[in-house]
């Protein structure tokens, strides 16, 4: 009997792929063992070069524009590829400006200073400039 089940038990994972377990939903692009912490970077062209920095104990830094919003914090979720970043000295009004860039993937919540985006590629869009991570 117990053959049985673990046959069956294969049998049911041959149709799936490996990274559609109950409870993952890894996007396309940001691949299993990505790590959010590093570097983000907006390469510059309407405006100078720009920096957000994801340090290992959850604080967001922003460098060469937007500092007076530092400090922010983040947390990133790997089942289901969601960076959240939380930024207390940004105003409700401030929040206005993500709507027109909803389609990247992003979402905000004003009351709790909070931005919400779906890593389906390596970037996300902050005041209307995509930034980068580097490296792995």
């Amino acid at each position: 009997m117990k053959i049985l089940a673990i046959l069956l038990i294969l049998l049911s994972n041959l149709g799936l792929p490996s990274n559609s377990a109950l409870g993952q939903h890894p996007s396309e692009s940001v691949k299993q063992g990505f790590s959010v912490i590093g570097v983000w970077r907006y390469k510059g062209g309407e405006e100078n070069p720009m920096e957000i920095h994801l340090l290992r104990d959850h604080q967001a830094i922003f460098k060469r524009g937007y500092e007076f919003y530092n400090p922010a914090k983040w947390s990133f979720n790997a089942a289901t590829a969601e960076l959240r970043l939380i930024v207390p000295k940004m105003k409700q009004s401030d929040f206005k400006l993500f709507d027109q860039w909803t389609y990247t993937g992003l979402k905000v919540d004003p009351k709790t200073k909070t931005i919400l985006y779906s890593l389906h590629e390596r970037r996300i869009c902050f005041m209307g400039y995509f930034f980068e991570k580097e490296g792995k």
